[in-house]
């Protein structure tokens, strides 16, 4: 069984599974997931729990005894295991023995970092998952965003005037953690309500956390001046223009070769399995496809090459202006002035 996180709750007024998966990346989620889970558990007489993590020399045949042991304080107990980005060779075969071992009096709840496509369909997650519940944990992407934050504000008992609203959303993107924390914050000066953007700019930190994967997002579905605020997010956190140049260039080389493929007569549906490009993704990329013709992809993919000219000569502050007019560049099929994508010669 799948669930959401949202969904979770009125699950567990249904009883306990014998176990749960919860992955994903977003801390908060997880953390209040199994917060949620743990404390379900406890009400049901889960009351002693035993931790283990495969990232710390996993000792599974401690971890098998504990399953099979009945605790002295307790007759329910939780085995609480987190699986690292890379799990042990052995893994598919401990998990295996380890679900054998599951009985009503024990619980399991298998957690860790966002499964790989490969993970995901493999015979230990299908069983599990079968068995138990899945519980993928993300976080809300830009236009799910605004909903999720008034739902958070209301929790803290706070009401939110629109632009309020939408400044929260731009300076909290991509951080529940703080979001949340700002929210509870702001609950406990007791400001007048509904909160005003004046009142609330004068009492927030902004504390929004991007990555370069929403940038190319951004860019593929043309919303350029989000692109550009998300670029210069990334660079006040330290973001090296080296990574970024080359994650644009990739995109563009992929692009261009999407649309020559494409131009011969090729199905986009056979070229995204090709270029393993996840279903979730392929409407961005048929979008930036229509937007962007064939020279205007070159004439990216040339800028593309002048930032990584500019990168050799550690000319930091000309390669992010060119990365700034390589993101303006996916809005549309227009020509960018050669003057933009150009880098004046060594002297």
């Amino acid at each position: 069984m799948r669930l959401y996180p949202e969904q979770v709750a009125d699950h567990l007024k249904k009883g306990l599974a014998p176990c749960y998966l919860v992955f994903g990346d977003d801390p908060l989620i997880k953390l209040e997931t199994l917060d949620r889970l743990r404390h379900t558990a406890a009400e049901q007489g889960f009351t002693e729990r035993h931790c283990f993590a495969t990232d710390d020399g996993l000792d599974w045949s401690l971890l098998l005894e504990t399953c099979q042991a009945l605790s002295l304080f307790a007759s329910r107990q939780i085995i609480e295991l987190e699986l690292g980005a890379k799990p042990p060779k052995e893994w598919a075969e401990r998990i295996r023995e380890l679900q054998e071992r599951l009985h009503p009096d024990l619980l399991l709840l298998l957690h860790g970092p966002r499964l790989s496509a490969a993970q995901s369909k493999s015979k230990w997650f299908e069983a599990l998952s079968r068995l138990g519940v899945y519980v993928p944990v993300a976080t809300p992407e830009a236009k799910q965003f605004p909903r999720w934050m008034q739902q958070r504000a209301q929790q803290s008992g706070l009401q939110l005037q629109p632009e309020a609203l939408q400044l929260m959303c731009h300076a909290f993107e991509g951080n529940l953690l703080a979001a949340a924390q700002e929210l509870e914050k702001l609950a406990l000066l007791g400001l007048p309500q509904p909160i005003s953007l004046a009142v609330l700019q004068e009492n927030i930190t902004q504390h929004n956390h991007f990555t370069p994967f929403q940038l190319i997002d951004a860019l593929l579905a043309g919303k350029v001046n989000r692109g550009s605020r998300i670029l210069q997010q990334l660079r006040e956190e330290g973001v090296e223009a080296g990574l970024l140049a080359w994650t644009l260039a990739r995109e563009i080389e992929q692009l261009l070769g999407l649309q020559l493929a494409a131009r011969q007569g090729q199905s986009l549906a056979q070229l995204f399995a090709q270029a393993r490009i996840w279903q979730s993704r392929q409407a961005l990329y048929q979008q930036a496809l229509q937007r962007l013709p064939l020279p205007k992809l070159r004439q990216l993919l040339h800028g593309a090459s002048e930032l990584n000219r500019l990168l050799g000569r550690f000319e930091q502050e000309s390669a992010w202006l060119l990365l700034q007019a390589l993101c303006l560049g996916f809005k549309d099929a227009n020509a960018l002035p050669p003057c933009l994508l150009s880098a004046p010669e060594a002297p």
